[in-house]
């Protein structure tokens, strides 16, 4: 560990850092009063960039940077690896073989997990990676399912209806929308950027006219195209899936193109639409 600059700031570059919670919650200023940016997730390695008190400013490697509690991340000397994640929209940690005593954490849907040992018929044995051991069922758990197409992705994105939204969110305790669709791209081993109005930008998208969009495709919404504010995931039939606070329905639902709300007319909302067609996966 090596200090730089005054005492309020330290440098971590001796270990690798991991989140040892369900998630976290990144904030603009290392105070709990203090707004949400996004999430890192259950054993997401993050680089720790200064520490201030009890919170330290992490990066994902998605490049995006907010402030943690210090609680939620643990050092390690090697990597963590894993071998299976979860499968279920909350998976559950357990310190015994045995329901009963309760749950140790309860795990989003895709959280990744370093398996021990697998001979049990019903539990995968696990580390987490503060090297605490735990057990998981195997109905909970799998390897990691193999990449799906974009019309697959259609389908497995309805397993998500009802999620609430969470501003920031990245799991399935709750989704903002940008974070919903970078999930759901991620199955296609498509990593996309982070918010929105940086997705609409993604030069491995090109713009393509609403009546030519197809099922998979990336619906975009705003202000104006400098001002987007919002972005779905076409289904075809005139149907888009994405997760909102309009219309008094905080979750992930499907929505019309032809609903006022998302039509693009000059006095919605949201007057501005348009549809991005992925082209190239490099």
């Amino acid at each position: 560990m090596v200090a730089l600059g005054s005492t309020s700031q330290t440098y971590l570059v001796a270990n690798l850092h991991y989140v040892n919670e369900p998630l976290v919650n990144m904030r603009e200023h290392p105070s709990h009063a203090s707004k949400i940016v996004s999430q890192a997730l259950f054993a997401e390695e993050v680089t720790i960039c200064e520490k201030k008190n009890a919170w330290s400013l992490i990066k994902t490697s998605e490049g995006y940077s907010g402030w943690v509690f210090n609680d939620g991340i643990v050092s390690r000397q090697d990597v963590y690896s894993h071998q299976i994640m979860t499968s279920r929209l909350n998976a559950t940690i357990y310190k015994e073989k045995d329901i009963e005593y309760g749950p140790m954490k309860i795990l989003p849907y895709g959280s990744k997990l370093n398996r021990i040992d697998m001979e049990d018929p019903r539990w995968y044995k696990v580390v987490l990676p503060d090297n605490c051991e735990g057990y998981i069922q195997k109905g909970d758990a799998g390897i990691e399912p193999p990449l799906v197409s974009q019309a697959e992705l259609v389908y497995f994105s309805q397993k998500f209806l009802g999620i609430p939204y969470i501003w920031g969110g990245r799991s399935s305790f709750g989704y903002d929308c940008s974070g919903f669709v970078q999930m759901l791209y991620n199955q296609m081993g498509i990593l996309l950027p982070r918010d929105s109005k940086e997705q609409i930008q993604d030069p491995r998208f090109k713009d393509i006219p609403l009546n030519t969009i197809e099922a998979g495709d990336l619906i975009f919404f705003g202000k104006s195209r400098e001002k987007i504010m919002h972005v779905g995931l076409f289904l075809g039939n005139n149907q888009f899936i994405h997760t909102s606070i309009r219309e008094n329905m905080p979750w992930v639902r499907i929505s019309r193109l032809s609903d006022f709300e998302w039509s693009g007319h000059v006095d919605a909302y949201y007057p501005f639409r348009a549809a991005r067609q992925l082209v190239s996966t490099r």
